[in-house]
């Protein structure tokens, strides 16, 4: 089935010209039917056990058409952006505040589905967080601009339902959960941005549970709009005169404006001093914060409980990573779907064994095999960081069910099954922020590629797209950040192998079916092999890190967390080649799903021999502990400003 178009456009006749956001339907009904068997697993059992495949088809195609009113904003989103206005207030792009209102109306109810079951009642339909992630990347790839303004409030919603005490989640759970108020973290500062520790705004108790708060706060996404009434602020800070530990922070629950007794919202002392003039999502206001400098800036501390924010806001932060990667797939995706789409209508030059032929024909550039590498690339690195995000979202389907029938149902359900899939989804958590947006950056600036000039000018979304991207391999904690964590906190560098083998175990019982496809045999070679390189390596950073040597395994972090990346990719396309494999020895089957399913066999084998390899090398560096950038002086980098 070919992709779909979602037009949009602006005001201006060049950009309306160009279809905005495309979107693969086929793809997702594989993932969902063939690969996941989320009908098999999943609909018609509880808690799911309203819901049928017809519903989630009718799903699909409401995203659909509330995807296509998101697009048509796209670039006016970009060209109208936000910003500080002379009164003190922040203007957004005019078209975002019916989207808000369609979007509170109608999706709003599917993303809080992500909460406990009993949180929203057991009654209608619910939907396996896997459907959830598909359907709402269609949001994330027709305007990933205006979906910041939508992103984080069933989060906060979440954390202070968990961890809030009973009055916070009294003044606070009804207008989230209407969104009637939104929320949004408050994390970086100007001198504390990948450094936490540094964090200095400070908060002094008033009265109960109601401390105020003073600090400055920057970067902060969506941080002050005309979307709804109120902002609820999770601000990360430090009690004055509390633990003087780096470590000991607090979050504080500040809105914009204080619920008096009354209820009436009056002023709160937080003052929006600056939004950010940046490089894409330029729709979204970032923007700069002052608490406590206008007046006293009040907030509840989380939970009462002080110096407790890390572990408090440890799921909210995990679900913003993966949030981080569902962007970078809806937009690469879409850009891939363009460069394919262009590369299929462009006539330029003959093929290369016939170039010295002044009578060969021109042909379309798809058919060289350069953009044949590229186009490859892209697909293998679009279908496999999906499927990595469908991993986690299987993972968290799976518990959902799992806690719903031992706690609900009453049924013997194994707990070491449930933490199980909470290992994986925890361990896949770093790689779907950071390995996502460092492959799906590469896939947008390939795609512009393709197009050749033409992808560089504005009347195509696609440099758009660069420019809204980029941003995903920084914010919710840079790519580095992220390979710590894979490496010391989901590893720890590689003596606590638990995880690890959780998903050699899932490798390796794909592995086992290699007698089921031989076609398929080379390639269940090379994944096998790259495991082993990737088991390897993290043998030699525990030997490194028991031998004391930190400062050297910090230098391979980003590299392991590449090349697990990798094999997680590999092993994704691996997966889908056999399903599709299998599919085509069927007789009776349509050239157009032929072709389909011989594309899975390509994305797995162009991946597996293309660029698999490079697992070894840099397996072969972690081993030898190649030192050079451990040791320079900063001076020996010359140039002096």
């Amino acid at each position: 089935m070919p992709h779909e178009e979602v037009s949009g456009g602006s005001d201006d006749s060049a950009a309306s010209a160009a279809q905005v956001y495309l979107w693969d339907r086929r793809e997702i009904e594989f993932l969902l039917w063939e690969l996941f068997h989320v009908d098999r697993q999943f609909l018609g059992t509880a808690p799911y056990q309203h819901t049928t495949r017809a519903a989630v088809d009718e799903l699909f195609a409401r995203a659909q058409e509330h995807a296509k009113h998101l697009a048509q904003a796209f670039y006016q989103g970009d060209r109208d952006p936000a910003r500080l206005q002379e009164d003190g207030e922040v203007h957004i792009p005019a078209a975002f505040l019916p989207l808000w209102e369609e979007h509170k109306r109608d999706w709003f109810w599917l993303r809080q589905q992500g909460d406990p079951i009993e949180v929203h009642g057991e009654a209608g339909i619910r939907f396996p967080q896997l459907v959830i992630q598909l359907a709402t990347e269609l949001f994330a790839g027709a305007n990933a601009a205006f979906m910041c303004y939508a992103g984080f409030t069933p989060s906060a919603a979440t954390v202070i339902r968990s961890r809030g005490t009973e009055l916070q989640k009294k003044v606070f759970l009804p207008a989230l959960d209407m969104v009637r108020w939104d929320a949004c973290f408050c994390a970086t500062e100007p001198e504390a941005g990948s450094d936490l520790m540094a964090i200095s705004t400070t908060a002094r108790p008033l009265s109960g549970e109601v401390y105020a708060v003073t600090g400055e706060k920057c970067y902060i996404t969506a941080g002050v709009h005309p979307l709804t009434e109120n902002t609820v602020y999770l601000v990360l800070g430090r009690l004055v005169g509390g633990s003087t530990s780096p470590l000991a922070m607090s979050c504080f629950i500040v809105p914009r404006f204080w619920p008096d007794d009354s209820g009436r919202l009056v002023d709160n002392a937080v003052e929006c001093t600056q939004v950010e003039d940046k490089m894409g999502l330029n729709g979204c206001a970032n923007t700069r914060l002052v608490f406590g400098r206008a007046g006293v800036t009040r907030g509840y501390l989380l939970g009462n409980k002080p110096n407790a924010a890390l572990l408090q806001l440890a799921m909210l932060m995990k679900k913003a990573r993966i949030g981080t990667g569902a962007i970078g797939v809806a937009v690469s995706s879409s850009a891939y779907l363009h460069a394919l789409t262009y590369a299929r209508k462009r006539v330029q030059g003959a093929a290369f064994d016939r170039a010295s032929d002044l009578r060969a024909p021109r042909v379309p550039i798809v058919e060289h095999c350069d953009v044949q590498r590229m186009l490859l690339e892209m697909k293998a690195k679009v279908e496999g960081s999906r499927m990595l995000l469908c991993r986690i979202s299987f993972h968290a389907s799976m518990i959902q069910q799992l806690v719903y029938r031992k706690q609900k149902l009453g049924e013997d359900i194994d707990r070491d099954l449930i933490e199980k899939h909470g290992r994986l989804a925890l361990l896949y958590a770093p790689m779907a922020k950071a390995y996502i947006s460092d492959e799906c950056w590469n896939v947008v600036t390939q795609a512009i590629q393709v197009h050749g000039a033409v992808g560089y000018f504005r009347d195509r979304p696609l440099e758009q797209y660069a420019r809204d991207l980029k941003i995903l391999t920084i914010w919710e904690g840079t790519n580095y950040i992220q390979s710590q964590d894979l490496v010391r906190d989901k590893l720890g560098f590689g003596r606590q192998p638990l995880a690890m083998k959780d998903f050699e175990g899932e490798v390796r019982a794909c592995l086992d079916r290699r007698d089921e496809h031989p076609e398929l045999a080379p390639e269940f070679a090379a994944v096998e092999s790259a495991l082993a390189e990737l088991g390897s390596a993290l043998e030699a950073i525990q030997r490194h890190a028991s031998a004391g040597r930190q400062l050297l395994v910090s230098q391979f972090c980003t590299r392991f967390l590449g090349m697990f990346g990798d094999v997680v990719t590999a092993w994704n396309l691996l997966e889908a080649a056999a399903v599709a494999a299998h599919a085509l020895r069927s007789p009776q089957l349509k050239e157009t799903e032929a072709a389909f399913y011989r594309g899975k066999l390509a994305s797995a084998r162009f991946f597996c021999h293309n660029l698999l390899p490079a697992v070894a090398a840099r397996a072969q560096i972690i081993r030898t502990a190649e030192q050079s950038f451990v040791h320079i002086d900063p001076a020996d980098f010359g140039y002096e400003a």
